[in-house]
């Protein structure tokens, strides 16, 4: 305690000294910090009780690098060292929290709040991990960002407990590898859950949920990664899971609810023979999947085991539909006939076959056969009177 009590001296002179702008260059402990910036350039450090609110001065991104171009300015507090420890955060800034060249980083318990009243391309990233190891960000809420959490040329990072809402990108992954997603929710953006160009992903226990602007979105979308999408929820999305496959992707998407989406999975790409949907509920979607292929006939994605809506037996099921490929063409003005009784007479007489489950888990919301027939039967009835 005399030791802890020693460097929260120490932490307060340096805070004391520096004014608007705190710039931390020692090890130690520091407790209430409040600052328009803070910038930590030193290792074994321990931080408590922060707040920076750095305002919401236009952060443009350039486009010189592959995604953003860093440098300190990008962000209101910004880490560059080993075995950082922040708890307990508020950020209220345009440009939130940059981890750079960093390892051992933990982030737990923190509120960002970005500039809603900016246009999107304006604002800033809310937590930018870029060239970091072990990093962990847990437990926090995020609004109002250009991207809500990005993580770049980074290995071992674990997001635990997020909520991003409002935001292009809520979780955006890039060029990285070892990033564990779990127990996050995204809603009310762009795009909820991206991970592109990455090993070893693994996005567990997390909703992707309405997200729908700027007439496009994206629940989960996946580009050539390998890893495994488990247990999460992609609903009231354009699309609910978004598979994009040259060749390089290897993934295992299960035990997902993929529900109420415009489109419920979209495959696009060519050669998807890595990619698995196993044991998922597949319901209620306009199009529960969508093949864009390039010099494909049918997808080569494998589908085992899951439960597709009204199909209430265990024998091999097709998915085939005629509005895969016409909203496709259209940009879907179609719409409003895909979302009509007639789709079905129309998939079932056109449809392309776009999906085969050689062991489907049966449907038990479905109705039972006979009640359809009695249900197809009732306009008969009623004309012959």
């Amino acid at each position: 305690m005399v030791l802890r009590g020693l460097f929260l001296l120490i932490g307060i002179a340096a805070v004391s000294a520096l004014g608007a702008e705190v710039v931390i260059n020692t090890p130690g402990y520091y407790r209430g910090v409040v600052a328009d910036r803070l910038v930590i350039n030193a290792s074994g450090v321990w931080l408590e009780d922060v707040t920076v609110r750095g305002g919401y001065r236009e952060v443009p991104l350039p486009q010189t690098m592959t995604a953003y171009r860093v440098k300190p300015a990008v962000g209101c507090l910004v880490v560059a060292g080993r075995n950082v420890t922040i708890t307990n955060l508020r950020l209220d800034c345009a440009a939130g929290l940059l981890i750079f060249n960093s390892s051992g980083v933990v982030v737990r318990g923190f509120e960002a709040r970005g500039p809603v009243e900016m246009a999107v391309y304006k604002r800033g990233l809310g937590i930018y991990v870029y060239n970091s190891t072990d990093v962990r960000v847990e437990g926090g809420s995020l609004y109002g960002f250009h991207d809500c959490v990005y993580v770049e040329y980074s290995r071992n990072v674990f997001l635990d407990g997020l909520r991003a809402q409002g935001c292009r990108y809520g979780v955006h992954v890039m060029f990285s590898e070892g990033v564990s997603i779990k127990n996050s929710m995204v809603s009310d953006s762009y795009v909820g859950f991206a991970v592109m160009y990455t090993k070893n992903a693994s996005v567990v226990n997390a909703s992707a949920v309405g997200n729908r602007a700027w007439a496009e979105g994206y629940g989960i979308l996946l580009a050539e990664l390998s890893g495994v999408v488990r247990g999460c929820k992609a609903v009231d999305n354009v699309h609910g899971i978004y598979v994009l496959y040259w060749g390089g992707t290897r993934v295992l998407v299960e035990g997902c609810v993929i529900s109420g989406n415009y489109f419920g999975i979209t495959l696009r790409g060519r050669n998807a023979t890595g990619v698995e949907f196993v044991g998922n509920v597949i319901r209620g979607n306009v199009v529960e999947v969508d093949h864009m292929g390039v010099g494909e006939e049918a997808p080569a994605a494998l589908f085992r085991g899951n439960l597709w809506g009204g199909h209430a037996s265990p024998s091999p099921y097709y998915y085939a539909s005629a509005f895969s490929d016409l909203m496709t063409a259209t940009e879907g003005a179609l719409a409003y006939l895909a979302a009509s009784p007639a789709r079905f007479v129309i998939d079932a007489a056109m449809g392309r076959p776009i999906a085969y489950d050689p062991a489907p888990r049966p449907d038990e919301r479905a109705p039972p056969y006979l009640l359809l027939l009695a249900l197809l039967l009732v306009p008969l009835v009623w004309k012959s009177r």
